[in-house]
């Protein structure tokens, strides 16, 4: 069965946000806080209130559905509020069941058809230092140019893509 990519809708707020906790519980153990990853679990119902109070503000919030399932996500902004004239991917996640299948090139390729046509050349993408996501960006084509701190405790290595 082929994944479909389509808006996120209000009513997927609680399996989002499941799934978010699922992915960051997954892929942080060891890198963040066991305490921050314990209050994603913890706290899922009042991300998914957050999720349903922020639709509006996030028209670039796409699920990937696979069988009625959202296995993965990506949200991107067309400007970056941290380099100039970039588009920007604050969130590309892939469950880990499902990853290794070609799911998050897929997310990133549509993100990528979709800031291209708004005539965006450069696109950023942040990483925390450790995830094994950060080779994925450099397999399609980022370029390592810094860090900063994400939550002023984490280092997040920041990559470019020519678009």
């Amino acid at each position: 069965m082929k994944p479909e990519i389509r808006k996120r809708r209000f009513e997927d707020s609680e399996e989002l946000a499941h799934a978010i906790a699922m992915v960051w519980n997954t892929t942080y153990k060891g890198i963040v806080d066991d305490e921050f990853l314990i209050n994603l679990l913890n706290g899922e119902k009042q991300s998914a209130e957050r999720l349903k109070n922020s639709i509006n503000e996030q028209p670039n919030y796409y699920v990937l559905i696979l069988q009625n399932k959202i296995i993965g996500w990506i949200y991107y902004t067309l400007d970056s509020d941290k380099y100039e004239n970039a588009a920007e991917i604050h969130s590309l996640y892939v469950l880990k069941e499902f990853q290794g299948n070609g799911y998050g090139k897929l997310l990133y390729n549509y993100a990528v058809e979709n800031i291209s046509k708004n005539k965006i050349e450069k696109l950023i993408i942040g990483c925390l230092d450790g995830n094994p996501s950060n080779e994925f960006y450099k397999h399609l084509g980022g370029k390592f140019i810094g860090n900063h701190l994400f939550r002023e405790k984490y280092l997040e290595n920041i990559y470019l893509f020519e678009l």
